[in-house]
């Protein structure tokens, strides 16, 4: 990673847990961590003791089930810092436990799978407790078929709340997917079977979801929302989407990580995508909160957060339990000191 961070980190700082307690004003104490003492509870990756909190709940669109407003994101800030499959199933039934029943997972997020093999470990005591989300990559019916069969047996269920077709780029793939041996029949095969109860589809474009949504007539779709990029979909997409009845999953809304000073562990690809030095500059950057609140005060039925920690567990939380939607004026002002990292936050950035 980047050998400085202006005066808020360093390079080989981030991820020990000394320099994230000591950051927690700067960075992590944003989303809701106390100051007094750091983290609370168990260490980075340690056993939840916290209660259940009362996560607020929101209609997941025209499907008539309701959704806690945050969930747990199984991407790569999931998967990749954790170094024990044990550990992140405790981390994502920990989750669960203190009311994020949403799980997000995606056929290949990971090596051989490893995201929903861990997520399925958690599963094998929790599944009745979570609305859980998995993604194909595969564009043809035989392929799309497979992977949702072995994802079936990687997360120990005989069930799939919700199949979305992974990033759909352009009317290309849109076409794809749609055709008669597209991976769309595929899903809506499983759907009439009863193996998968909800279908959709993601993107990271706006004009990608329009036309998605018109073709494909998804119960939900899941996108990258956060205050970096304004309009973006809050112009067309979310209105679009409201007035369909599907529900919108918003991803990145923190920016995979790259949005901050200090951290549990080290983000990924922050070489590549993260954001220029200068960035730091700013006094008065948004933090965990803002962000957070900024994307849950548009029309999203959930966002879902990547967890490496419990530490960061215990800022969603905090986040989620306080929320008040933001007014006009606040969520302008979260906007305009967040453009130090508008071109960062998207697993692939675009200029």
């Amino acid at each position: 990673m980047r050998g400085t961070r202006g005066s808020h980190g360093s390079a080989d700082g981030v991820t020990r847990r000394g320099f994230v307690v000591g950051a927690v004003g700067a960075g992590l104490g944003g989303l809701g961590f106390g100051l007094a003492g750091g983290p609370a509870g168990p260490a980075a990756t340690g056993v939840a003791s916290e209660p259940a909190a009362v996560i607020p709940k929101r209609p997941f669109g025209r499907t008539g089930v309701d959704v806690p407003m945050v969930g747990v994101g199984g991407g790569s800030r999931f998967y990749s810092p954790i170094p024990d499959d044990g550990q992140a199933a405790e981390l994502v039934r920990g989750a669960i436990e203190r009311g994020l029943e949403y799980v997000e997972t995606s056929a290949n997020y990971g090596p051989e799978g490893l995201s929903e093999r861990r997520i399925g470990l958690a599963m094998k005591t929790h599944r009745s407790r979570v609305f859980l989300e998995t993604k194909v990559d595969a564009r043809d019916y035989d392929g799309a078929m497979r992977e949702m069969e072995r994802s079936l047996e990687r997360m120990n269920t005989d069930r799939l709340d919700l199949v979305l077709h992974h990033f759909l780029r352009d009317s290309e793939a849109i076409t794809q997917v749609a055709g008669p041996g597209g991976a769309e029949r595929a899903i809506r095969k499983l759907v009439d079977e009863k193996t998968v109860r909800f279908r959709g589809f993601s993107t990271h474009y706006p004009g990608a979801a329009l036309e998605g949504m018109e073709r494909l007539e998804p119960d939900a779709i899941q996108l990258p929302i956060n205050a970096t990029r304004v309009p973006d979909f809050e112009v067309e997409v979310l209105p679009a989407a409201a007035s369909r009845g599907v529900a919108v999953i918003a991803m990145k809304t923190c920016g995979h990580g790259y949005f901050f000073p200090a951290l549990a562990t080290t983000p990924d690809r922050i070489d590549e995508s993260g954001p220029p030095p200068e960035a730091w500059n700013r006094w008065d950057i948004p933090r965990w909160r803002e962000y957070l609140h900024y994307a849950l005060s548009l029309p999203i039925a959930i966002a879902v957060v990547g967890l490496d920690s419990h530490f960061t567990l215990d800022g969603v939380v905090a986040a989620a339990t306080d929320f008040k939607p933001l007014t006009p004026a606040e969520k302008a002002s979260v906007h305009e000191r967040a453009q130090a990292f508008r071109s960062t936050g998207y697993w692939i950035p675009r200029g």
